[in-house]
């Protein structure tokens, strides 16, 4: 799927305060997700939806269509800093994902380092989660908060996916995938009548709180939406707040003094 430098003096300072940023950097969360070489593993046969989609082009007006593969990824999770493992539903040898990034993408048996960015999902994908959920949990009489990780067949795992598309991609505000700047065509009957489900419950169901989304991102592979119980997330320590304030104070005093001589600030 688809998937400068000035003056002596201002340079050392630009120095220090990359100094500074890289060590406050070296706490970010990350982790490696090898997916499944089958990648969509854990749904029956079939587990995605081949639809056909619209919509719009990175940093342009026009307008990109794709034939593409919805549907649950999985994979394997390894090498997690940062975080507690345990935020990761269900285990860390079945990490279930949407994708997340249209203009990138990932393959079966791909390894990629991720960032986990805590606060990555949009406000309307947390409305279209909190209308899965509602669903889901009304059909199977359970209170699952991760309704939408366990979908019970391809079907509702495609829906589930086009409708996290939908959520990023639609510009317009409305929630049909038959017009406006998102669009998919080609869906299967049970994807097609799961979606509406879905999308019925948005104006009425509860949004997902924020606190159990999280989005996987990298550079040169597609962006993830995974799930994420708030446990074992640490505070920043002391230390790095410090540090984070102190370069923040250089930077400043920095560039107050680069409006009165030429230098860079970057």
């Amino acid at each position: 799927m688809p998937a400068t430098l000035g003056t002596a003096r201002p340079w050392r300072t630009c120095i220090g305060v990359a100094l500074a940023a890289g060590v406050v950097a070296s706490h970010a969360a990350t982790v490696r997700i090898t997916f499944d070489r089958n990648i969509f593993e854990g749904l029956t046969a079939p587990a995605y939806d081949d639809v056909r989609i619209r919509y719009p082009a990175a940093g342009s007006s026009s307008v990109l269509t794709s034939g593409v593969r919805a549907g649950r990824f999985q994979g394997t999770a390894s090498n997690v800093v940062g975080v507690d493992p345990g935020i990761f539903v269900d285990n860390l040898q079945d990490v279930f994902m949407y994708c997340y990034d249209l203009y990138e993408g990932v393959s079966g048996g791909r390894v990629v380092d991720y960032t986990i960015n805590l606060d990555g999902e949009s406000a309307r994908t947390l409305d279209f989660l909190g209308a899965v959920n509602a669903v889901l949990n009304g059909l199977r009489g359970t209170a699952d908060t991760f309704a939408w990780l366990h979908p019970a067949n391809g079907n509702e795992a495609a829906a589930i996916q086009i409708g996290i598309w939908e959520s990023r991609y639609e510009s317009t505000g409305l929630w049909s995938v038959a017009e406006g700047s998102f669009s998919a065509t080609e869906l299967a009957a049970g994807t097609a009548s799961s979606l509406a489900a879905f999308f019925a419950r948005i104006p009425d169901a509860e949004s997902l709180d924020a606190r159990y989304a999280m989005v996987l991102e990298a550079r040169g592979a597609q962006d993830m939406l995974a799930g994420d119980p708030p446990v074992g997330v640490p505070s920043p320590s002391p230390a790095a707040l410090l540090l984070a304030g102190a370069a923040a104070l250089v930077l400043r005093r920095r560039q107050a003094n680069c409006r009165s001589r030429s230098c860079s600030t970057s």
